[in-house]
C-alpha cells in the first residue's frame, strides 16, 4: 500500500512538473516571436511600397479615410492641391470608427507607415 501511494505521488509530481515546464517554454517562444516580427514588417512595408511606386511611376500619397481625409506627415499642406498634383490613395481600414484596441493599434501603424512613405513620395511627386 505504501508503494502505490508513493507511485501516485511521484506520478502526480512528474505530471505537474512537465505541465509547468511546457507552459514556460511556450510563453518564452511566443514573447520572442511577437516582439521581433513587427519591426521587420514595418521596414519592409515602406521599402516595398516605395520600390513599387518608383517602378510604376505612381507617386500618389497615402491618406487615412474618415470624416475628412488626412495625409499623414503633410497635415499642414493643402489637401485639394495635393490631390490635383499627386493624387491620393486611401489605406483600407482607416476610418474614424475604432471598435477596440486592435483597431487603434492598426490605425497607429498605418499612420506611421503613411508618414514615412508620404515624405518620400511627395518629394518624388514634386520632381515629376
Amino acid at each position: 500500500m505504501k508503494t502505490s501511494k508513493f507511485a501516485l505521488l511521484l506520478t502526480t509530481i512528474t505530471f505537474f512538473g512537465l505541465a509547468m515546464s511546457a507552459c514556460n517554454n511556450e510563453a518564452i517562444t511566443s514573447k520572442t516571436t511577437v516582439k521581433e516580427e513587427p519591426i521587420a514588417h514595418k521596414l519592409n512595408r515602406v521599402e516595398q511600397a516605395l520600390s513599387d511606386a518608383i517602378t510604376t511611376k505612381d507617386f500618389r500619397l497615402y491618406g487615412l479615410s474618415g470624416r475628412r481625409i488626412v495625409l499623414p506627415g503633410l497635415e499642414n499642406k493643402n489637401v485639394e492641391e495635393i490631390k490635383k498634383r499627386c493624387g491620393i490613395r486611401l489605406l483600407s481600414g482607416t476610418g474614424d470608427v475604432l471598435k477596440n484596441s486592435q483597431d487603434r493599434e492598426n490605425r497607429r501603424l498605418n499612420y506611421q507607415f503613411a508618414v514615412k512613405i508620404n515624405e518620400k513620395l511627395y518629394a518624388l511627386c514634386l520632381k515629376k
